[in-house]
């Protein structure tokens, strides 16, 4: 519990908290937009909202956001050698953080994804639920991802956003068989998989998608662990 307290006042006491709260906002107003403007389909019109701001922007920034304030801010404020001097499992304090982590993803981000789809499609074809699942889904991965990169990178945010930015945004766009290696694209699988919107169909396997991201996640929290067990108080 102490390392729970700690990780949300490190993410919700310090300035970024701003641009958390404001994505949200952001895609809520969007959301309205588009339902006003909206002529045909509003499933359709949701989906590709959720997909493209919301999975696509709104999830990667928000986890990039916590994950690299819960890390950085720590080992910049000197918060981090409390912990590591206390007889606690190294796992377990990355354990704790990626906890906090995917608790702000489903408050920020998952949450508005599925009222976002709510407003543009109300309950049709599912696609609110759908995007709520793709929106954690995709989150989880992100969270693995980014905790394993802002724990051996350090300069952990401009990896972060380096890897969103060409692999997730860019390589996996332009280049097909890389959607099955992209937290992005198994988000969407979920989306499309689980709504039933007439002419999306899912990029991999859902079942695919939710296999590899608890995969994504561990492999991050593991490595991440290790990393921070490996470290000695001369390099904080």
């Amino acid at each position: 519990m102490p390392i729970l307290r700690l990780g949300l006042r490190s993410l919700f006491l310090r300035a970024r908290v701003v641009l958390l709260i404001a994505l949200p906002i952001v895609l809520l107003l969007l959301s309205a937009v588009v339902r006003f403007a909206t002529q045909g389909s509003h499933a359709d019109a949701a989906a590709d909202l959720i997909s493209v701001f919301g999975i696509g922007l709104v999830v990667p920034i928000v986890t990039l956001i916590a994950t690299t304030t819960l890390i950085n801010s720590e080992f910049d404020d000197g918060s981090i050698i409390y912990l590591l001097t206390k007889p606690i499992p190294r796992l377990t304090i990355i354990a704790s953080k990626a906890v906090v982590v995917l608790a702000s993803v489903l408050v920020v981000a998952a949450i508005p994804i599925g009222i976002a789809g709510l407003v543009v499609a109300g309950t049709s074809d599912g696609v609110a639920v759908a995007g709520l699942l793709g929106a954690v889904v995709s989150g989880a991965a992100y969270v693995g991802i980014f905790t394993a990169l802002a724990t051996f990178m350090k300069r952990s945010i401009l990896g972060c956003l380096l890897y969103w930015l060409l692999w997730e945004s860019t390589i996996s766009s332009l280049i097909s068989p890389v959607k099955w290696l992209s937290a992005r694209s198994w988000g969407t699988a979920v989306l499309d998989g689980v709504a039933s919107v007439p002419g999306r169909h899912p990029g991999v396997p859902v079942l695919y998608a939710v296999a590899a991201t608890l995969i994504a996640l561990v492999i991050g929290i593991v490595l991440a662990g290790r990393r921070l067990a490996a470290m000695t108080l001369s390099e904080v």
